[in-house]
């Protein structure tokens, strides 16, 4: 397989909490990582001699460890991924090639040239979330297309993206899920619901009633 052929970076989800995380910066760049990855309930260490504010107060409230000094190789230790966002090429280089040398995976800020994997916009309603990535090419438009999700997708689908969990759930207990007809004719049942329009108008605790009186129907 040729070398040089440009990267494809392949979508996927992981779980951060089994993946211990190093920040490395501790500027607006650190603290957007930062913030990201909080989302996701991830374990993170940020090393920088110096930190914005509201990095400062991240550590107080102990939702990240803090080490106020320069980056070395030794922070590597229990590592698993790393997010470079300095705005010093050297150190970027030389974290680039420590990550390389331990076989850790790391996301430099901007320079998809020293990144195994790079980081998609996401639109995030509770369980449900929607990533969108350029290959790289063009983060500024990946934004762009998330403004335009974010107002095609509502808060709202946090609950419906519940209701549907739970929905799946109580669908696969019933003895007729396994049948290769019955699943795909209950999830178009579901789909078929306008779920926002009964959350709107009953609340969320009562429309999940909804959701047993669906499998009710079908049985």
């Amino acid at each position: 397989m040729s070398k040089n052929r440009n990267p494809a970076f392949f979508p996927v989800l992981i779980n951060l909490e089994k993946f211990p995380c190093l920040v490395v910066g501790g500027g607006d760049v650190a603290l957007r990582k930062v913030l990201s990855l909080l989302e996701f309930n991830a374990y993170i260490t940020v090393i920088s001699p110096r930190l914005c504010k509201p990095l400062t107060k991240l550590s107080v409230e102990k939702k990240i460890t803090i080490i106020r000094k320069p980056y070395s190789k030794e922070f590597l230790e229990g590592i698993k991924i790393v997010f470079c966002a300095t705005n010093n090429e050297k150190i970027n280089q030389t974290v680039f090639q420590h990550c390389g040398e331990k076989g850790i995976l790391i996301n430099s800020a901007d320079n998809p040239a020293l990144c195994d994997f790079i980081l998609p916009a996401n639109v995030k309603r509770g369980n449900l979330t929607i990533s969108i990535a350029s290959q790289g090419k063009a983060p500024f438009f990946t934004r762009i297309i998330k403004k335009k999700i974010e107002t095609f997708i509502p808060p709202i689908y946090s609950d419906i993206a519940d209701f549907a969990g739970d929905f799946r759930k109580k669908t696969l207990t019933v003895s007729k899920a396994k049948s290769s007809k019955y699943k795909p004719m209950m999830f178009k049942k579901f789909s078929e619901t306008n779920w926002e329009e009964l959350i709107k108008r009953n609340g969320k605790s009562k429309t999940k009633h909804h959701v047993q009186d669906l499998l009710k129907e079908i049985k």
